[in-house]
């Protein structure tokens, strides 16, 4: 076949598929499944937030704050009046887009710090909110949603099967739309926004109009996250707005690869991992987040999933040092016989 016929990724996203196609028949059992379905929700929410920090080069840190927020609404749509799953993942992507809009319209302008300290305070409010309101549990909870899972295969392996491709079919659903803008028209404005404002402005770039549109889109993919999460647990507590969670995720972004929709998966898979077999452990899996974080930081350019190439110059910056301290010729140079 001629280079270049097929795009760019074609075989590597392939292979990724058919492995979630048949990893979840083949291996592991219900804690597997269930690790797996928790994947599909950090990794879709992930690739949603690194295309507010890396795309859009945006300090909004209320990825879980619009997760949580839409999940609740969904959980009280169906627990208080009868909603079926369906209806619950439509009114959680809508509750995402109004919410979106509603934090980022008159805060888009605000630069750095300030837009991450308003959206620091979010999850703060709601989490507060949601403690203090018996119409959604309290500090319980809101519990007895309904589900994609048939409430005969609950614990079951097949009640498993069911909840992790519905996870795997949200990850594609984002991994699709993160294409669509980062490859797209839109990721050009905003990469170019983000390099450099005035030169943007001088392009007739409207740096508003794309922060908004990118922030609209992200917000309405996290309130589908936030709806599905509802879905797989059956209900919601005010541990999704745990600070702790906000900042596994970020780190999951970084050590990964800023930017990168592969990167984004790898780092959430190697930190899920290392969450859930230190979770016995207390602290010690934050020490141990915390020591590749930082490692990744000094020593890559782009977190794990830009170390092949990384090695790669390395390798070819020792070659051509070789090559030029190889001894000359006899009868090269100076023209010394």
């Amino acid at each position: 076949m001629p280079k270049g016929i097929l795009p760019r990724g074609t075989i590597f996203w392939t292979v990724l598929f058919l492995i979630g196609l048949f990893l979840p028949l083949t291996f592991g059992g219900l804690g597997f499944l269930s690790d797996l379905g928790l994947f599909t929700v950090y990794a879709s929410a992930n690739l949603m937030w690194s295309l507010v920090l890396g795309t859009a080069g945006i300090y909004s840190f209320a990825t879980f704050a619009i997760v949580g927020a839409s999940g609740y609404l969904a959980a009280y749509l169906s627990v208080a009046h009868g909603w079926p799953w369906p209806a619950m993942l439509v009114a959680g992507t809508l509750a995402g887009l109004v919410l979106g809009l509603l934090v980022t319209i008159p805060a888009v302008r605000l630069r750095g710090v300030y837009f991450a300290l308003l959206t620091f305070g979010l999850a703060s409010l709601f989490s507060s909110y949601a403690n203090v309101t018996d119409a959604l549990g309290g500090a319980q909870g809101l519990y007895g949603a309904d589900s994609f899972v048939p409430q005969a295969d609950v614990g079951t392996r097949g009640g498993a099967l069911i909840a992790s491709y519905a996870g795997l079919t949200l990850l594609i659903v984002a991994l699709l739309v993160h294409r669509w803008v980062d490859d797209g028209r839109l990721g050009l404005l905003l990469r170019t926004a983000r390099e450099s404002e005035p030169f943007a402005r001088a392009l007739g770039i409207d740096i508003v109009r794309a922060r908004l549109v990118v922030l609209a889109i992200s917000s309405a993919v996290l309130g589908l996250v936030g709806a599905f999460y509802v879905n797989f647990y059956r209900g919601i507590s005010p541990a999704i707005f745990d600070f702790g969670t906000l900042l596994l995720l970020f780190a999951m972004i970084v050590v990964g690869g800023l930017g990168s929709r592969r990167g984004v998966l790898l780092g959430t898979a190697v930190l899920l991992f290392i969450s859930e077999a230190f979770l016995q452990a207390g602290p010690v899996r934050l020490i141990v987040i915390a020591l590749l974080m930082l490692l990744v930081t000094l020593f890559t350019r782009s977190g794990l999933i830009g170390i092949p190439e990384q090695l790669r110059e390395w390798l070819a910056r020792r070659y051509a040092q070789r090559g030029s301290s190889s001894p000359s010729p006899l009868w090269g140079g100076s023209g010394r016989g």
